[in-house]
């Protein structure tokens, strides 16, 4: 277990004294995009190596990957009752609210669990104080939502989390076969009122066509969280996955990580049909044509290998008449994504202007409105 950290890094995660002054104020800072100590202000620059961040065998991945037991690096694994959702906090921390769905019907997990241990990381370069500005400019937006939001939404919910990510890669081969359809131009004599016109008419002619593909799909991302929908974090990305860096417990130290719930191997189900997608539209523009028919795409897969990442989110959630929102930011980009409810009150008032906005310009335009008016001009 832990064959691929150094037993000094498991142990600097557990107390993490300050190099310079000894103190347990010492942690890493995305403000800073360093490890800080907040008594004497020593500051030391994180590893940017990733010569660990590498492939792994999809085959193997169940008997010969290393695993972890959060545990040995100072955190303990809660379980929501509510979402069923499982992160990790400081093992000290005695209050703990979720931060997907904002309940604090948690328990802490018995210590019987292993896991895949991540082989990357990409620290949070988002601090919590600009997490709160991205917050309180979203907030406030949009005419169409309830004016109370604001109080909903509570800012000490915002939660910087390390969200557990599977990546796949896999050699494809595929054969393809389909119509391809070409517009062309006929012109016609039609009758129109009685009188004889010419009109031009659209027509098709269809080709069978049939090739093969190769293609080399690289990263492809899955969320392997209990608590966000792939659909949710596609909304933030692109992550600059160049940037990741081998796995390094310290760079966790103050910040809530999640643990998978999803399964390596149900993971890559997800991956294949992303990469089937990606297949069928490349095949479609080999095939070409201005419209198409009966396109049969078959595909063999090989080589597939995985990676476990963490990447960092800041997320809110709030409830709203007993329905969950999430609030998001890509803790490197800085991209945000999040959903509101909607005031139909708001709604309604709109339309109804709207409604009597037309009504009232075509009175104008029916002559009894410009009449009035002359009239009173007249006087």
């Amino acid at each position: 277990m832990f064959d691929n950290v150094e037993p000094s890094i498991i142990q600097d995660a557990l107390n993490l004294p300050c190099p310079s002054c000894g103190s347990q104020l010492y942690y890493y800072s995305a403000e800073k995009k360093k490890l800080n100590c907040d008594q004497c202000g020593y500051l030391e620059e994180i590893d940017r190596s990733n010569d660990k961040v590498i492939e792994q065998s999809l085959a193997d991945a169940v008997c010969q990957v290393p695993d972890f037991v959060p545990e040995e690096i100072g955190k303990k694994v809660f379980d929501c009752e509510n979402c069923g959702s499982k992160f990790m906090v400081e093992h000290d921390k005695i209050k703990v609210n979720c931060g997907f769905c904002g309940s604090t019907n948690v328990n802490v997990e018995a210590y019987d669990h292993n896991y895949i241990k991540p082989v990357g990381i990409i620290p949070f370069y988002v601090s919590r104080e600009e997490a709160e500005k991205f917050f309180n400019k979203w907030i406030k937006q949009g005419w169409f939502h309830p004016n109370k939001l604001k109080s909903l939404a509570a800012i000490d919910d915002l939660h910087g989390v390390y969200i557990p990510f599977w990546t796949y890669d896999a050699e494809t081969e595929s054969q393809w076969s389909g119509q391809a359809g070409y517009h062309y131009y006929e012109t016609r004599m039609v009758r129109v009122n009685g009188r004889m016109q010419q009109q031009r008419v659209q027509r098709t002619r269809w080709e069978r066509r049939s090739g093969s593909l190769r293609h080399f799909f690289d990263d492809v991302l899955v969320v392997a969280s209990g608590g966000l929908e792939q659909m949710e974090v596609q909304r933030l990305l692109p992550y600059r996955l160049e940037e990741v860096v081998n796995y390094d417990p310290r760079l966790m130290v103050s910040w809530e990580a999640e643990i998978y719930k999803l399964e390596v191997d149900k993971g890559y189900h997800m991956a294949d049909q992303v990469m089937d997608h990606k297949i069928r539209n490349m095949c479609s523009a080999q095939l070409g044509g201005d419209t198409q028919r009966n396109l049969h795409v078959s595909s063999h897969k090989h080589s597939q290998t995985f990676k476990h990442i963490i990447l960092p989110v800041w997320i809110c959630s709030y409830t709203y008449q007993n329905k969950l929102y999430h609030f998001l930011i890509n803790g490197q980009t800085g991209k945000v994504h999040g959903d509101k409810p909607l005031s139909y009150i708001k709604i309604a008032f709109t339309v109804l202007l709207f409604v009597l906005l037309i009504a009232f310009i075509w009175w104008l335009g029916e002559g009894g409105g410009y009449g009035q008016i002359e009239l009173m001009l007249s006087r």
